[in-house]
């Protein structure tokens, strides 16, 4: 049996042509290559029979491989088409010794459809190069204005307060080792700040006792502590006037200058103690910087590190804070009540006073107070204050009043006193014959805020070891006052009425318990008051002519 073997040079079996144009030269110059070496074992086969079955199994396995679909290759013109070669499949029906050693026929193969090409897959876009450019995070969500400005007053309020917790936390440390070092067994009220700051005042305390009169040219005292507590304080009132400022470009630009000193102060405080940066600070120091560029605005104080501010200023800052806002704290109403108590006050410091100045001046301020306007009021302070040491001794004061003198006290606790020399004060024998005296003695004053400078000006003046000033609080425990007042070294007992509740009057038992002369101060603590107050109500039990 013959095998028909199609030899046109152009075509393999199949009938697929090989070098068909667009295909590549050497991909037909292989093809040809593979039709002449099957030619060549197909002549081979006709007499060995070991071939023949090599090549019918050959021919199976092409033909199995041949039911899947040929891989699809690309051509130029973005049509498939299968590409390959089909070897022809020998089949040898007759045995070689049947035809007497004849070549068997050569029977073409079937030749399987080629499928229909399938489409090219389509190829994912390249991603665009970004190397070396900067990268631009996307912008955040849309915020609702109303939702956003509550969030940022929410923050800003947050700030404040931890302001305000730090400036009461560090005095409220400063002044108990106050009391360690003067040897005041009275303990401190709490404070109602976290346990937090409590550790975080700590360690101020401990930076402070590490330091050296080399390290602080300031000098090593509790001042750099109380310094640290202003400081806060100044950037509290900073930022609530900010909160104020808001969408106000003229008072946003009275602001700024205040915030940048506010902050800048602060951090010159902690660096004097050696002491970590404040996070609370930066984000002040920050606040300022976007405010700045926000609204175009320049700043020209205290935002480098180069030009720090002085913390030693802060009460004068404060002032002019103070100052700044009072505006907006009155309404109109109110502001005329203040003016109309200037003349009043004025014929007392004067020394002129009416019989009923001082009661219009209380009932005045009382209703103000009663209105809502703070006891701390500037207007109302600086108008008291130049005569608050002629204040009659009163015990039917109403609360509100009461309240604004608590703030007076408070205020001149932590400020320069002013000076002003009254036209009934003392003359200056009695500050000599007080300290003649006291010298060498101590002193306990009992009642109101700790003033250092008034502290300091008494132990000076009246020549004493020790001033022990005990501040006292509203409806606070007395008991704690006995072991000081029954030191040997204490000589009298100043009670600063003004300020105390009236349950400080049982101080009078310890001091008749213990022998200690009691000193009503129904003024101030100045000098000459103090002086005047002491030789008329104990000169003789002093041993005084």
């Amino acid at each position: 049996m013959s095998t028909r073997f199609v030899s046109d040079p152009d075509l393999i079996p199949g009938g697929w042509p090989i070098g068909r144009p667009g295909e590549p030269a050497a991909q037909g110059r292989d093809l040809q290559e593979l039709v002449a070496m099957a030619r060549r074992l197909i002549e081979r086969a006709g007499n060995d029979p070991s071939l023949r079955t090599a090549l019918r199994t050959l021919g199976e396995e092409l033909i199995a491989a041949a039911e899947e679909p040929p891989p699809a290759v690309a051509t130029a013109s973005g049509v498939n088409e299968d590409i390959g070669i089909e070897v022809s499949r020998i089949m040898d029906e007759t045995d070689p010794d049947e035809t007497d050693g004849a070549v068997p026929p050569r029977l073409p193969l079937p030749i399987p459809r080629p499928e229909p090409p399938r489409p090219l897959a389509r190829r994912e876009p390249l991603r665009e190069l970004t190397l070396g450019r900067k990268f631009v995070s996307p912008p955040p969500p849309p915020m609702n204005p109303a939702s956003h400005a509550a969030a940022e007053k929410e923050e800003l309020d947050q700030l404040i307060k931890r302001c305000r917790d730090k400036a009461a936390a560090i005095r409220w440390h400063a002044e108990s080792h106050r009391r360690v070092w003067e040897g005041v067994d009275a303990p401190m009220d709490e404070i109602t700040v976290t346990p937090e700051l409590h550790a975080w005042a700590e360690q101020l305390v401990n930076c402070f006792y590490w330091l050296d009169e080399e390290d602080s040219p300031e000098g090593t005292d509790l001042s750099l502590l109380d310094n640290v507590g202003g400081c806060y304080e100044a950037m509290a009132e900073a930022l609530q006037l900010s909160a104020s400022a808001r969408n106000r470009r003229g008072l946003i630009g009275r602001t700024l200058p205040l915030m940048a000193e506010a902050q800048s102060m602060l951090r010159r405080a902690l660096q004097i103690l050696r002491a970590p940066e404040d996070p609370d600070q930066l984000d002040v120091y920050q606040r300022v910087r976007d405010a700045a560029a926000r609204n175009r605005m320049f700043v020209k104080r205290y935002m480098r590190t180069d030009d720090p501010a002085d913390p030693t200023n802060w009460s004068s800052l404060v002032d002019r804070i103070e100052a700044l806002n009072a505006s907006d704290d009155q309404t109109r109403q109110q502001k005329e009540r203040i003016e109309g108590i200037r003349e009043p006050l004025r014929r007392i410091g004067a020394g002129q006073p009416g019989d009923d100045d001082w009661q219009a001046v209380v009932n005045t301020v009382e209703e103000l107070i009663g209105e809502g306007v703070p006891p701390s009021n500037r207007e109302i302070r600086d108008l008291l204050l130049p005569v608050i040491d002629d204040l009659p001794d009163r015990d039917d004061l109403p609360p509100g009043f009461r309240l604004a003198l608590r703030e007076i006290d408070r205020y001149l606790s932590t400020r320069a006193t002013p000076t002003r020399v009254a036209a009934n004060s003392a003359p200056p024998a009695e500050v000599k014959e007080a300290a003649r005296l006291l010298e060498g003695r101590s002193i306990v004053l009992i009642g109101g805020a700790r003033r250092p400078e008034a502290q300091a000006t008494l132990r000076r003046a009246l020549h004493l070891k020790d001033l022990i000033w005990i501040e006292t609080r509203e409806h606070q425990s007395i008991e704690s006052f006995e072991a000081v007042i029954a030191r040997p070294e204490v000589a009298l007992v100043l009670l600063a009425i003004r300020w105390s509740s009236h349950s400080f009057g049982d101080v009078r038992q310890f001091c008749i318990r213990h022998g200690k002369p009691l000193v009503r101060l129904p003024g101030g603590y100045g000098l000459h008051q103090v002086a005047a107050q002491i030789i008329s109500q104990c000169s003789e039990l002093l041993g005084g002519r």
